[in-house]
């Protein structure tokens, strides 16, 4: 894995690592709270925080980010307080539900999130809705919204991205292509070679990047967010990472080969940027 840090300096790189870092502290910490029986339940993000946190500083703080599950990294990043969302998943009157949830269903408009719809892809429709909003009031400010490789069959996503295109909406796209929908690979679920490829049908933009590699995570949307707020279009991108456990923790990895367990643990965002880190001082 290459990291490129481009002009971002040495400073800015080490913030970005102490963003990496805390999703996976947090995560390692809820997985002792669920087996305490402290939280109900858990989606692990493991594996997956290089997107979420390089989407997350790839955007402008007012600009609204529409997340998934795993995406621990969006809320951390900015900076929404810990206390808070611990309160959250604890299913506490003082969490954004007020008790009435224990996951990631929920938004906040201080930070600029949109909560997730559980099928994911409904939600696509939302960010359309905000980017029309941000072309009507000619704001010059993009829409980010995720969504996984099992939501791209569902007709939420075609009628989000074609709107989108004859709209020229200034929407990024991501799918977080993590190899399985729910239990089921990807090989199982679509018959075109890369996801991505599905842009051309709609005659928008795509782009396939490493979904581990942060700095290509960050300068890949970075660019694009700051081009389409001055030529309003969306894009479609699709981030190629692994879910090193389960769709929630009761689910398991039984259903996915130890080989290839083996394989991306090798890939492990937060692991390969240390290397990089390492390999630079010496």
């Amino acid at each position: 894995m290459k990291f490129d840090p481009k002009q971002l300096s040495n400073d800015t790189l080490v913030s970005f690592y102490k963003h990496l870092l805390k999703p996976r502290m947090i995560e390692e910490k809820m997985l002792i709270l669920l087996r305490q029986g402290q939280i109900g339940k858990w989606f692990s993000g493991i594996g997956q925080e290089a997107i979420s946190v390089g989407a997350a500083l790839a955007m402008e703080p007012n600009e609204y980010i529409l997340p998934m599950h795993r995406n621990l990294g969006i809320f951390t990043t900015r900076n929404i307080p810990l206390v808070k969302l611990m309160a959250q998943w604890q299913g506490k009157k003082s969490g954004f539900t007020k008790g009435r949830d224990r996951s990631f269903h929920f938004g906040t408009q201080e930070y600029k999130i949109i909560g997730m719809i559980s099928h994911l892809g409904p939600q696509l429709a939302l960010a359309d809705g905000i980017a029309l909003a941000n072309v009507l009031k000619n704001n010059q400010q993009t829409t980010l919204v995720f969504t996984g490789e099992g939501a791209t069959s569902e007709g939420d996503f075609h009628e989000a991205l074609n709107l989108a295109a004859v709209w020229d909406l200034p929407v990024i796209f991501v799918i977080e292509n993590n190899g399985y929908g729910l239990s089921t690979p990807t090989n199982e679920q679509y018959r075109c070679k890369h996801l991505v490829d599905r842009a051309i049908g709609y005659g928008i933009e795509g782009r396939q990047i490493d979904g581990n590699n942060i700095l290509e995570v960050y300068h890949t949307l970075h660019a694009i967010a700051a081009d389409i707020r001055q030529k309003p279009r969306p894009v479609l991108v699709e981030c190629i990472t692994f879910r090193m456990r389960g769709h929630e923790e009761a689910s398991g990895v039984k259903y996915v080969p130890q080989t290839l367990l083996e394989e991306w643990a090798k890939k492990d965002p937060l692991l390969c940027f240390e290397k990089c880190f390492k390999s630079n001082r010496n």
